[in-house]
């Protein structure tokens, strides 16, 4: 099967400094399965059935590693801007999913996330078409993925890099945008 089909499961340190940035647990997790959540541990997922795409991510915190193929039209949630062009054609998917995360945040569905993204293009292009300036993390290792199966098995080398973006919270921002650089230099280099 070629590893485009495959679905990846995020990496255990990344999922461990998350989950003890977000003090201890991850509330929902809107791009996940059953096999990716026993590494997740989110009180919260949605699966592919799911489609989080479609739902309210009333959460918290949320931790976010879109998938990483692309979408057809019919896959992509309706777009909400009137006089957008009507036709549409197969995007990335990691770029739909924060594109989706980036409205459901400016709609204040939950109160902060971290978006994981293993697209270079998605991560320093379509961020800046969409005007995102968020505090961004640029791992200094490749990421170490998994595949989404039982047993978790590893992936092996990839050529992807890592790109961690942090949507702050709205109360004791600065303090919180603080403790992001604090925690996740870790894993990087830390953009703000």
């Amino acid at each position: 099967m070629p590893l485009a089909q495959i679905d990846f499961v995020s990496p255990p340190d990344v999922v461990g400094i998350t989950t003890s940035f977000f003090n201890g647990e991850i509330d929902l997790d809107p791009a996940s399965s059953e096999i990716a959540n026993t590494l997740i541990e989110a009180n919260k997922f949605f699966t592919k059935e799911h489609n989080g795409l479609v739902q309210e991510w009333k959460a918290n915190s949320v931790y976010l590693y879109p998938p990483r193929d692309l979408l057809s039209n019919d896959e992509q949630p309706r777009d909400p801007y009137l006089y957008k062009k009507r036709k549409r054609f197969q995007r990335s998917a990691q770029r739909v999913w924060l594109e989706t995360c980036l409205r459901k945040y400016r709609k204040n569905e939950f109160e902060e996330a971290i978006v994981f993204l293993t697209s270079s293009e998605v991560a320093l292009l379509t961020t800046q078409r969409l005007k995102l300036d968020l505090p961004l993390c640029i791992c200094k290792e490749r990421p170490e993925l998994f595949i989404d199966e039982p047993g978790l098995p590893r992936l092996g080398r990839t050529r992807c890099f890592g790109f961690i973006y942090y949507f702050p919270s709205s109360l004791n921002t600065e303090r919180r945008v603080g403790e992001f650089m604090e925690v996740f230099q870790n894993l990087g280099r830390i953009y703000c």
